[in-house]
């Protein structure tokens, strides 16, 4: 059975009106800075938790042709979105109290988890479960050592170790099963079926930190994949990861091997990349990817925005996705749809979440109405139908 796994996260909104026919309007344009002008700031908006959000710079048009495309999307609440009308309906959700959010991670909308939280880092956590119905009801509470992860059809809770008298993690099902410990100095970050993707350094003091992959049901370690480096996406029976991106000396490659073990293959970058998602059928992964220079028209940006790509990896073809500028460190919401080679694109516009779609062929990202109400980062959704 597939599942869905959110987070919710607490701040101040109210609710927006009933949405109907989109009507999204492209950002205006940004034109170069004539000379002698001096560059302005990166346009901002007041955002979750008290502060102010670098916004995306976009260049969008309404649905221009079906795409059939529906999603559940996080926030100051849990919204299905029908892409084509903008018709959205807010789930009843009684225990997500006003002015918490909720981040979706993966699944499907018939049986739904998620965990509650808020911006202070001292408010308790809790496990929900969101019923066929769309009921919302509490599983259990969770420390601030735990956290769920999900591979689109299982949800499990991971641990990390909590002080020198506990220094192992551990994992367990949400529907309950055994809790397996993991190997000393690893770190959960994803799952991939039952094998676990993370970092592991037993001894910080001394070993290098690996890339690791661990079975979760009996805790072993399978396989080191390389050093200091970390997961760039996970999915459909693979990992993925960067080397040489940050050093002058080599070059910047994207990897990936099975999680079943076999060769690990490789694809050349041009600039550093992160934050990846991969298709379900497994032959592309997005991610987000530095532009070669800082945007000249905005100061006080001392890093390079960035673009979002798609590698097809049978052909190695490298799409940037038109339309959109992202800030630099910002994350949005990333998801491929199961049919039609959609990319579905979540955007924090600070007070708004901005839904966007593209596919190779299109010169521009269809726009659906945005959704009033602020996102805790990065924005999360999840293909509900396509």
């Amino acid at each position: 059975m597939a599942v869905l796994t959110l987070i919710v996260l607490r701040a101040s909104t109210d609710r927006p009106p009933h949405q109907a026919v989109p009507s999204p309007t492209p950002s205006e344009a940004i034109n170069a800075i004539p000379g002698g002008r001096t560059a302005t700031a990166w346009p901002t908006a007041p955002g979750a938790c008290g502060a102010d959000t670098l916004l995306p710079i976009v260049s969008s048009a309404p649905p221009a042709g079906h795409t059939g495309i529906q999603v559940l999307l996080g926030g100051d609440r849990l919204r299905l979105v029908d892409f084509d009308s903008g018709r959205v309906t807010t789930l009843p959700d009684a225990v997500v109290r006003p002015g918490e959010y909720a981040a979706v991670l993966a699944g499907d909308p018939v049986t739904a988890y998620a965990t509650t939280g808020s911006c202070s880092e001292t408010a308790p956590y809790a496990m929900l479960r969101i019923s066929v119905d769309h009921r919302v009801s509490v599983i259990r509470p969770l420390r601030p050592t735990e956290w769920a992860l999900t591979d689109g059809n299982r949800v499990w809770i991971a641990s990390f170790a909590s002080d020198i008298d506990n220094p192992y993690g551990t994992i367990a099902p949400v529907v309950g099963g055994q809790r397996v410990r993991l190997p000393l100095g690893f770190y959960a970050s994803a799952i991939v079926g039952d094998t676990i993707v993370g970092l592991m350094q037993p001894d910080p003091g001394i070993s290098p930190t690996w890339l690791a992959l661990v079975d979760a049901r009996t805790g072993r370690l399978q396989a080191k994949l390389d050093q200091y480096v970390a997961p760039l996406a996970a999915g459909a029976g693979q990992v993925f990861w960067t080397t040489g991106c940050h050093d002058d000396a080599s070059p910047c490659r994207l990897h990936r091997r099975l999680i079943a073990g076999g060769e690990t293959l490789g694809s050349p970058l041009p600039r550093p990349a992160c934050c990846g998602v991969v298709s379900p059928d497994g032959t592309r992964v997005a991610f987000l990817i530095q532009r070669a220079t800082t945007d000249q028209r905005f100061a006080g940006q001392p890093l390079p925005p960035l673009d979002i790509a798609i590698l097809q990896l049978d052909t190695g073809r490298l799409s940037i996705v038109p339309g959109i500028e992202l800030p630099t460190k910002s994350q949005p919401g990333l998801t491929f749809t199961g049919r039609d080679d959609w990319l579905v694109i979540a955007l924090n516009a600070g007070s708004r979440t901005r839904l966007l779609a593209w596919r190779p062929g299109l010169r521009q990202p269809y726009e659906t109405n945005a959704l009033p109400g602020p996102v805790h980062d990065p924005p999360t959704l999840v293909v509900t139908s396509q």
